[in-house]
């Protein structure tokens, strides 16, 4: 789930360097996930462009540098969740899929955390909220749809 400039600068109290912060993470980790999945066909400038962000632009990010310590953890969490939650939804059944569902979108915890450093915890918890509102409003079952969508793609594939 991308989420809105506007909406980030105002979750993100107007800091400019938090949203390219928040931007790159989120695209960076949608095409990461596009190569495991295998469900959307990268081109070469789309894998440069990332890697390109991964090893120059990140890095470099004020924001980042700034709050590097508390960041990389969470950071390090997302993809540690991410990572268990393909694992679950390719090897697990039912409920370890609906486990999947909440833990593959850790990555949200990058929003409210760098909420939590541009105004606080209390605008922290309201930024969660919001969030995760929208980065499930997808639905289980329209999650569901796309996962299978998924599998078919990956077993065509090979």
């Amino acid at each position: 789930m991308y989420f809105d400039e506007l909406q980030l600068l105002r979750w993100l109290k107007n800091d400019k360097s938090a949203v390219e912060y928040i931007e790159l993470v989120c695209d960076i980790a949608h095409k990461w996930d596009d190569l495991i999945d295998r469900d959307k066909n990268l081109d070469d400038e789309n894998i440069n462009k990332m890697f390109f962000d991964v090893l120059i632009k990140l890095p470099r990010n004020s924001f980042y540098r700034k709050n590097f310590d508390h960041l990389n953890s969470v950071l390090m969490n997302a993809i540690s969740n991410w990572q268990i939650a393909t694992q679950m939804e390719r090897e697990g059944g039912e409920y370890e899929t609906s486990i999947a569902f909440i833990l593959r979108s850790s990555y949200v915890d990058l929003i409210t955390q760098a909420a939590l450093l541009c105004g606080g915890h209390q605008w922290a918890r309201k930024v969660g909220l919001e969030a995760r509102a929208i980065t499930h409003s997808e639905t289980y079952e329209g999650y569901l749809k796309n996962l299978e969508l998924e599998k078919e793609t990956r077993s065509s594939i090979g």
